[in-house]
C-alpha cells in the first residue's frame, strides 16, 4: 500500500512540527542538523530573512541567483530529519539537501574531505517503521549529479558512494568499547565494504524522500578523520578551518540547487 503523509497543521495554520507554512520556504530547501549552520549558510543568500524558530531550529528564506532557496535546522537523528521532509513536502519543498559533518569510515579520506552520498546504510530505527530493511535508501541521482558538478567547478574532488546513518552516537566511540581497538573492530565490517562515512540523518530522508515521492533529496558531508583514530578530535567544528569549509560546502551546494532549479520537477511513477 502506498505511504499518505498526513498534513497535520496548528491553530495558525502552519504546520506542526517545523511551523512553517507554504509563504515561509523556496523550493530548494538546506537541511542542516545543527542550528548553528543556519546563519553561516544563509549569509550567502543573495537576500534573506528570518522567519522564525520552532522546537530550537531556525529558518531562513532568499534568494540565491534568482533562485528560491531555505535553510532549515532538522535537529539530530532520524526521526526528526524524517519529520522535516514529510512536513516540508506538504508546503511545497521539492529539494531536500541535508549538508553536514560525519567521520570517516575510511583511512585513505583526509580530515576536511567533502562526501556526496549515492546511498546509505539503513543503521537508524525511524525508516524502518516505514518500510523494511529490503527497500534502499538511495539519494537522488540529479542532486548526486549536481552537487558532483558543483563540486568541480570549485575545484574540489568529491569522493561520492555509500554511506552510513545510525541513532548511538555514542556507541560509536571508543570508550564504549574498552578503546580504538573495539571501536575499529566494531566498524570493521562497514570499513571492508568501503562504506564512507558515518552520520545520523542521511538514510531516514532518501527513505522518506522516496516513500511520499515528489520530492529530490541528497547528502553532502564535511568529514573529520577516520573515527577509529581521531573521534574527540575530529577536523569539523573543533577545526580552525571549520568556518572556511563550511562556506566551501555551502557555496557548492548552493550551485548544486541552482543546477538543479533548472530540471523539470520529479515526477512520482505512482500518479501517472
Amino acid at each position: 500500500m502506498k505511504y499518505k503523509s498526513a498534513k497535520l497543521t496548528n491553530n495558525q495554520g502552519k504546520m506542526w512540527h517545523i511551523g512553517l507554512d507554504e509563504n515561509d520556504i523556496g523550493k530548494h530547501v538546506i537541511l542542516p542538523a545543527d542550528p548553528a549552520r543556519c546563519p553561516m549558510i544563509a549569509q550567502y543568500f543573495d537576500e534573506s530573512r528570518y522567519i522564525g524558530e520552532s522546537r530550537g531550529n531556525p529558518t531562513y528564506t532568499g534568494k540565491y541567483h534568482d533562485v528560491d532557496v531555505s535553510v532549515m535546522c532538522t535537529g539530530m537523528g532520524a526521526m526528526a530529519v524524517a519529520v522535516a521532509a514529510e512536513e516540508l513536502k506538504h508546503i511545497g519543498a521539492r529539494t531536500l539537501i541535508r549538508m553536514g559533518t560525519a567521520g570517516s569510515l575510511q583511512p585513505s579520506i583526509p580530515s576536511g574531505s567533502f562526501v556526496i552520498a549515492t546511498s546509505a546504510v539503513r543503521g537508524e530505527g525511524a525508516s524502518r517503521e516505514y518500510i523494511s530493511e529490503e527497500y534502499p535508501a538511495v539519494a537522488d541521482i540529479d542532486v548526486v549529479w549536481a552537487l558532483r558538478q558543483a563540486c568541480r567547478e570549485y575545484g574540489v574532488e568529491p569522493y561520492v558512494g555509500t554511506i552510513r546513518s545510525h541513532d548511538a552516537f555514542y556507541i560509536e566511540s571508543p570508550a564504549a568499547h574498552g578503546g580504538p581497538d573495539g571501536l575499529k573492530e566494531r566498524i570493521q565490517p562497514w570499513v571492508d565494504a568501503g562504506v564512507l562515512a558515518v552520520e545520523n540523518e542521511s538514510s531516514a530522508l532518501f527513505t522518506v524522500s522516496s516513500l511520499i515521492g515528489g520530492v529530490r533529496a541528497g547528502t553532502i558531508l564535511l568529514t573529520g578523520g577516520y573515527i577509529s583514530e581521531n573521534y574527540g578530535a575530529m577536523g569539523t567544528s573543533n577545526n580552525v578551518d571549520y568556518p572556511k569549509r563550511v562556506e566551501l560546502m555551502t557555496r557548492i551546494t548552493l550551485r548544486a540547487i541552482e543546477i538543479i532549479d533548472k530540471l523539470d520537477d520529479l515526477r512520482d511513477v505512482r500518479e501517472q
